[in-house]
């Protein structure tokens, strides 16, 4: 009799260990040597998932991830990138997923930050290469998907920190920036101040690109707007000289006389009325100061040299004041 107990727990215990196995071998790390990072897209079903992950030497057995993703997370799996140690486990993995424990990347997109500076910060962030970045923000279709009037994204990648995870394209990733910037110049008393003024929003963003470049100074940007503003309405140069710097590309170097001459679209010395396009990414600030411009007669105005600037409405006025504060700042040959 104490034999026949005996064989009824030893059958027991074979059936639990039995049950228990799939658990057990699912904790088990799989010493996986495939790439750290794995994505799993948006609408992606959790059998492919599964078979994508035994097929990239993930784990060892798709079932036993379906089986732990099932029971346990009722299937659910976040999209994302998930960084995969090799030391993790099949449930290790299906709870990372579950929980949405994914890699997300940040790109913040400093005020006044041009589409180069962009190109440099988005390769730090390691959401994708800096030249690959500049060949998508210039490319045609794309740029003709999103309705941009220009040969790039320049002026509509609005200033502001994002958050970045690869299971969504890095095109629908800018075009949603992008969208940041038309939805403000959706509102009402935006619409209705471009009528008044006859401007369009590529017109407005290359204005507003050129205030930021010109004054940091929040209360100096409507005055600087409304120089340019009376310049405009009498047909005179702009005179910017971040737009020629622009021009020539030189971001790393002084502005030289020889710059004030040459032929580019952003020469705003030899052209009238504005460059090309947007010259930087503005801050909504410098959108609104290039749209409601201070009450102003001023048509020049000059750098003290400390952050601020003094405004002329006379050539004269406005010479004395570059002899006062620039005539230790004369420009390289």
């Amino acid at each position: 009799m104490l034999r026949g107990r005996h064989k009824h727990l030893i059958v027991a215990i074979v059936v639990i260990v039995l049950a228990l196995q799939p658990v057990i071998f699912a904790t088990i790390p799989g010493g996986t040597e495939a790439q750290p990072s794995f994505i799993v897209k948006k609408g992606t079903k959790l059998g492919s998932i599964a078979s994508a992950l035994k097929d990239e030497r993930y784990i060892s057995s798709k079932y036993l991830f379906l089986i732990c993703s099932l029971l346990l997370y009722n299937g659910k799996v976040v999209a994302g990138e998930y960084e995969i140690k090799k030391d993790m486990s099949i449930l290790g993995i299906a709870k990372k997923m579950a929980d949405g424990d994914r890699k997300v990347y940040t790109l913040k997109i400093v005020e006044g930050y041009n589409i180069f500076t962009v190109s440099q910060v988005i390769e730090k962030s390691e959401i994708m290469e800096g030249q690959a970045f500049l060949d998508l923000v210039r490319n045609a279709d794309f740029l003709k998907r999103l309705a941009i009037p220009s040969d790039s994204l320049e002026g509509y990648l609005a200033p502001d920190s994002y958050f970045f995870s690869k299971e969504t394209d890095v095109d629908e990733f800018l075009e949603r920036i992008v969208q940041r910037t038309f939805k403000f110049f959706e509102k009402e008393d935006i619409k209705k101040r471009m009528e008044e003024l006859q401007m369009t929003m590529f017109q407005v963003l290359t204005l507003a690109s050129i205030i930021e470049k010109e004054t940091k100074l929040e209360e100096e940007k409507r005055l600087v707007s409304a120089v340019f503003h009376n310049r405009l309405r009498k047909g005179m140069s702009l005179d910017a000289d971040p737009t020629v710097i622009y021009g020539v590309g030189s971001f790393n170097r002084d502005l030289k006389r020889a710059d004030l001459i040459a032929e580019t679209p952003y020469n705003t010395y030899r052209l009238r009325g504005l460059p090309k396009g947007p010259i930087c990414n503005p801050s909504p600030s410098s959108v609104t100061a290039a749209l409601f411009p201070q009450e102003s007669e001023a048509l020049y105005f000059v750098s003290k040299n400390d952050g601020s600037h003094v405004f002329s409405r006379t050539m004269e006025e406005h010479n004395r004041y570059v002899t006062k504060y620039q005539k230790h700042k004369n420009r390289k040959p």
